[in-house]
């Protein structure tokens, strides 16, 4: 179920979704996880609700779906902080794990594009992390997750827009090499923006901004809605930042960082030259050692 482009290895299982599944990946989503929950303060918001959806009960197990679940982290906490619940990682290739994952953890290959509905009222919680880029119909994935979640169900989704944000909070518009405003970083990202329209099936990439909008209107099947927006920094350039939010921005910075080397068979395929993306890749990352860019990442 694995095949190689460019070097890197890829699931073999779906074309929608060009970042690899291989160890070097895998470790950049380990990166991510962490940033994540240092950010949240935990492995996810909503903690009442999702403490109550999964409280020990007579007659049936609870338990939790990961779709996309990546490296397995977030499947492994969750099975440390709640032994009593049952937790599924749902992923196009398997997880790349260092050590035994907890009893009442299991992973499973499948496409979540190909339909949940084989799991209808399976779930307490189900978690979509990071990966709206690889669902084709994220409104028709968020119909099917009302569908697998028993009555009282939490659905918790992390989505950003891959864009890059200045310090004001303002979308950095991508210039002409050379011009004024012009950074390899910026770049990087509309060139992966590009190449990722283009092979996927679906508005996956671009649902991001959508998400809520779509949340209320499903409003009838769920109890309470709501949103947090983050801005979280490239790197620790803000004045006064705190310990912990110069390691969240670090971390925030090696994600990016890796994603762009993660995305390298992806220009590749797309028809960039290996020399134009090794040039961009060099610049980006000088832009990131010396801080160059006042930039936010939207989530």
């Amino acid at each position: 179920i694995l095949r190689d482009i460019h070097g890197r290895t890829f699931n073999n299982t779906s074309d929608n979704y060009m970042l690899p599944a291989d160890v070097a990946e895998h470790s950049r989503l380990d990166l991510q996880h962490e940033m994540l929950k240092r950010r949240r303060g935990g492995l996810f918001y909503a903690p009442q609700a999702v403490r109550r959806a999964l409280a020990p009960r007579d007659g049936s197990r609870p338990s939790i779906l990961d779709v996309g679940s990546g490296s397995g982290s977030w499947v492994i906490e969750m099975g440390r902080q709640f032994p009593h619940a049952e937790v599924v990682g749902l992923d196009l290739a398997p997880a790349n794990l260092s050590s035994t994952p907890p009893s009442n953890c299991r992973f499973e290959c499948d496409d979540a594009n190909l339909g949940l509905l084989h799991y209808k009222g399976c779930f307490d919680v189900v978690n979509a992390s990071c990966v709206t880029l690889g669902i084709t119909n994220y409104r028709k994935f968020m119909d099917e997750v009302v569908e697998i979640l028993r009555p009282g169900g939490v659905f918790l989704t992390v989505a950003g827009d891959m864009q890059i944000y200045d310090e004001n909070h303002k979308l950095v518009p991508l210039a002409n090499e050379g011009a004024p405003g012009f950074t390899y970083t910026v770049r990087l990202i509309h060139g992966i923006l590009d190449a990722m329209r283009v092979r996927h099936c679906g508005p996956g990439i671009d649902a991001y901004p959508k998400i809520y909008g779509w949340l209320q209107d499903q409003e009838n099947v769920w109890g309470d809605i709501g949103q947090k927006i983050l801005y979280i920094p490239i790197g620790p350039w803000e004045d006064g930042m705190s310990a912990k939010d110069k390691q969240i921005s670090e971390l925030m910075g090696q994600d990016l960082l890796r994603l762009f080397q993660s995305a390298r068979p992806l220009l590749l395929s797309y028809g960039w030259f290996e020399e134009t993306v090794d040039k961009w890749s060099a610049g980006a990352e000088e832009e990131f050692k010396i801080l160059k860019n006042k930039y936010y990442i939207r989530v």
